[in-house]
């Protein structure tokens, strides 16, 4: 059994999709040899959010939640939080209402515009709000439960990260906020193997325009190739035969 991981795909559905096709993860799903493992931040930033979440949702429900594992991050709890009236700040980051429009019918965005004019910031938001959890019941309920981390025997995969301080109590002693959101992040040994997006590989290897999986060289593989500028999305692959690392693209495959 292979497992791939990917994270931030941040709305870019062409990306991801072609990446699927590339390295034949659907066939491979199909046939039951491998995994795929989503670290979340499915959304916010490219043109195609709702598209990229519908279709991870439509994966899962096809290949089952034991083969197709999608956890949360901190893009998805910010909207879910905005969609509960607890916080208001995601609809502040979506510039020009890329992810909004993204979920909303033509017409609905249209009404969206006119009302923009009134700059009334409470209609506006309620509009929002109201109309993405109408047209989107089932799938807002799909991502209030997706869960915050996925556990192997060896490894723990996560958007962001475990409070390490806990060793192997990291289950009860990191706070949903650190699975999604932990900064800075830790590096060195840990007892299991952790994975992770978040952060992008290019701010924490500290070399610019690094676009690559980086490996702490003991217990970390961050996988935020930050797609939005790079346009290409990262996958590390788990052979849990020969039990190595690897990143896998197009060109071919590298041991870690």
């Amino acid at each position: 059994m292979k497992l791939y991981a990917i994270s931030d795909i941040h709305g870019c559905y062409a990306e991801f999709k072609k990446t699927l096709k590339e390295l034949n993860i659907i066939d491979q799903l199909k046939n039951k040899t491998a995994k795929l493992i989503l670290l979340g931040d499915y959304i916010d930033g490219g043109i195609n959010s709702f598209k990229t979440l519908d279709y991870i949702y439509n994966l899962q429900n096809e290949f089952g939640n034991e083969y197709v594992i999608a956890l949360k991050g901190n893009h998805e709890q910010w909207f879910l939080d905005f969609l509960s009236k607890e916080e208001f700040v995601w609809l502040e980051g979506d510039k020009g209402f890329l992810t909004t429009e993204s979920f909303l019918a033509e017409e609905q965005s249209a009404d969206l515009r006119k009302k923009l004019v009134t700059n009334d910031s409470f209609e506006i938001c309620d509009f929002i709000i109201d109309t993405i959890n109408e047209n989107h019941k089932e799938l807002i309920n799909w991502l209030k439960n997706l869960p915050l981390y996925y556990e192997t025997n060896t490894q723990i995969f996560v958007h962001a990260g475990v409070d390490e301080e806990a060793g192997d109590l990291w289950k009860w002693g990191t706070p949903d906020y650190v699975f999604t959101g932990k900064y800075p992040m830790t590096f060195g040994k840990f007892y299991k193997d952790i994975i992770a997006g978040h952060i992008s590989t290019e701010t924490i290897s500290g070399k610019k325009g690094y676009n690559n999986i980086y490996f702490d060289g003991e217990s970390h593989y961050f996988i935020d190739g930050s797609v939005l500028k790079t346009k290409t999305v990262q996958v590390l692959c788990y052979d849990d035969v020969d039990k190595k690392y690897y990143n896998v693209t197009k060109a071919g495959v590298t041991e870690l």
